[in-house]
């Protein structure tokens, strides 16, 4: 899991570049508002 809060433009524009993907926030991010989750989906 990949996490940023949701005012790092740099950072959320690198990760959508590089591959990552939204995903819902769980874990210690579960419930948080700024806080947005990534995935990198591995293989075909």
């Amino acid at each position: 899991m990949l996490e940023t809060g949701d005012q790092q433009a740099t950072a959320l524009a690198l990760h959508t570049r590089t591959g990552f993907r939204r995903i819902p926030n769980f874990g210690y991010c579960e419930g948080v508002e700024n806080s947005l989750c990534f995935e990198l989906p591995l293989g075909g």
